[in-house]
């Protein structure tokens, strides 16, 4: 069965930080800085919403984009918080999570033969997503640079294959941010 799997998924490997929260997860009296795993439990508001949202039967497949409330709902929230405006009926797409967002976002935009410049270091589930898409990531080395990716360092990197650069901030795993001065250069 093994040649019927897709020679670009056989080449994924489970990252650094996966392998080392697989060994340590049943450790107890342990913190865990590995995979972002949150240090505390669900919050009880939320718990109850869940609960809340199984009795109203709010259990069914959505709409592609999701239920049209939430997206209007994320849209005030980004255009309350940033000052960006997006119309929840036809640019705003909810995903499970942000990984899912992630690939969705790849395998749209990409094609064999682009490259996605990234920070080096960065969180390590960009990598096997582009490589899915036929794309190279490029790495930026950020290291000297206080691990901010800036354009200086991003115009060293742009060749004609360059589809796009990801600035995921804060940072993972460094927690770095970009001044909006950094932003704006």
């Amino acid at each position: 069965m093994e040649h019927l799997i897709n020679p670009l998924v056989k080449d994924v490997q489970i990252s650094g930080i996966r392998k080392f929260y697989n060994m340590v997860a049943d450790i107890e009296d342990t913190i865990s800085l590995t995979i972002g795993q949150p240090d505390f439990p669900t919050p009880m508001h939320i718990k109850e919403a869940a609960k809340q949202a199984i009795d109203n039967d709010y259990t069914v497949y959505t709409h592609n984009a999701g239920y049209l409330e939430l997206r209007e709902a994320a849209s005030k929230y980004v255009k309350d918080k940033y000052k960006l405006s997006y119309d929840p009926a036809n640019e705003v797409l909810v995903t499970s999570g942000a990984s899912e967002g992630i690939d969705i976002t790849f395998r749209t935009i990409l094609i064999p033969g682009n490259e996605v410049i990234l920070p080096g270091p960065v969180y390590p589930g960009y990598e096997p997503i582009i490589k899915m898409c036929g794309a190279t990531p490029v790495y930026a080395d950020t290291t000297k640079n206080g691990f901010r990716l800036t354009a200086d360092i991003i115009e060293k990197y742009i060749t004609d294959h360059t589809r796009c650069i990801v600035l995921p901030y804060p940072s993972n795993p460094t927690g770095v941010t970009l001044s909006a001065e950094e932003l704006l250069d």
